[in-house]
């Protein structure tokens, strides 16, 4: 890590906004464009390099990622048509889903970052908010952020309930 945590929040605070604002306009769903723009943060915050032009540097990275994000779904897409795959039902009930994620919660993830998912999901904080309340900076709360849905939803693609 080349940055200091106070480098690094600042460098966040100053280009995450423009990074949200480039990944919607590519991907058009906030989610998708939250989940590549942390990405892209993490993979800054754990390089051991330092760029010249670390805003130049983010929206770059912003937007090859949306990029090879929107390539792999056509992929995909074009894949499941050519050898009819059904999408997995959807039967299950919202209730069963939520219980599901509740409960692996505490097998997957660390305890911080069950606090922070639960800042942030159960108590619906800013990421700012939550920073405050666990004394730490806001790419922490990124960080844990990144990790714990990475964690969560690896758990779910793979099926293992």
């Amino acid at each position: 890590m080349e940055y200091s945590a106070a480098e690094f929040e600042a460098l966040y605070i100053q280009c995450f906004p423009p990074s949200m604002r480039l990944a919607i306009s590519l991907l058009h769903e906030e989610d998708e464009a939250r989940d590549v723009v942390q990405e892209v943060f993490l993979k800054l915050w754990e390089s051991n390099t330092r760029f010249d032009n670390p805003t130049a540097f983010l929206i770059r990275a912003v937007r090859n990622a949306c990029l090879n994000r929107i390539n792999m779904l056509d992929t995909r897409d074009r894949i499941r048509r050519r050898i009819m795959l059904d999408s997995p039902p959807d039967d299950l009930d919202i209730d069963v889903r939520n219980d599901e994620v509740m409960s692996a919660i505490p097998r997957l993830l660390t305890p911080r970052e069950q606090e922070v998912v639960d800042r942030i999901f159960s108590e619906g904080m800013s990421y700012k908010e939550a920073a405050e309340n666990l004394e730490v900076s806001v790419a922490a709360i990124n960080k844990n952020i990144v990790s714990a849905l990475k964690k969560l939803r690896s758990h779910f693609k793979t099926g293992k309930l």
